[in-house]
């Protein structure tokens, strides 16, 4: 489905949030060895890694500057990390991110999403 130039992050935020909590949900309970093990888990997990750095790309910088906890950089160098160099993905990385970052980023979002007060119907899926 094709965005106007002029649609507001709301969607974007969501989408963001949706894909950090679809990487802890496919990985909850999981150990390294499992994930890494896990061919179905793994893809799912990097495709949604994709979408939210490309998330990033649709949020304003000034909207991002008055969040600057959200690693907004970080996200969108992951994201491009795994387009351009899919066949040199370091699982390890992907996994401390999901262990040390991903839970407080969800947290994170959803602050900036109530600070806005944007709501889940703006959100397609």
């Amino acid at each position: 489905m094709r965005r106007s130039r002029n649609q507001r992050f709301d969607f974007f935020l969501l989408e963001m949030l949706a894909a950090a909590k679809r990487i802890l949900n496919y990985t909850e309970g999981m150990s390294y060895e499992t994930f890494v093990g896990n061919g179905i888990v793994r893809d799912a997990v990097i495709r949604n890694f994709e979408i939210l750095g490309e998330g990033v790309k649709h949020i304003p910088f000034s909207i991002q500057k008055q969040h600057k906890r959200i690693p907004w950089t970080h996200m969108l160098m992951l994201r491009n990390f795994i387009v351009h160099e899919f066949f040199d993905i370091d699982d390890e990385i992907l996994w401390e991110v999901i262990i040390h970052d991903l839970s407080k980023n969800v947290e994170e979002l959803e602050d900036m999403i109530n600070q806005h007060q944007i709501r889940s119907d703006n959100r397609l899926s």
